[in-house]
């Protein structure tokens, strides 16, 4: 449940503007990590199943990010 006592927040950087993105409660922080999951599962499978070196590459730099996304907000599968 919920604390009342105090407000929740957290702040994240917009890559495009710079500027902290900030998340105002619990479950936009929460619907986040559902997306974050979601995507480095989707590459995890995509990894696995793909042929072409290069672009096998891209897909774990681009896991990577997602992995160090999920660790920054503190919420991992």
């Amino acid at each position: 449940m919920k604390s009342a006592s105090k407000p929740y927040k957290k702040e994240f950087m917009n890559p495009t503007t710079h500027e902290p993105v900030t998340l105002n409660s619990e479950e936009e922080l929460s619907v986040l990590a559902e997306l974050l999951d979601s995507e480095r599962a989707r590459l995890l499978v995509g990894i696995r199943h793909t042929f072409h070196r290069e672009y096998r590459q891209e897909l774990q730099r681009k896991l990577d990010v997602v992995e160090s996304l999920i660790k920054r907000i503190g919420k991992g599968a």
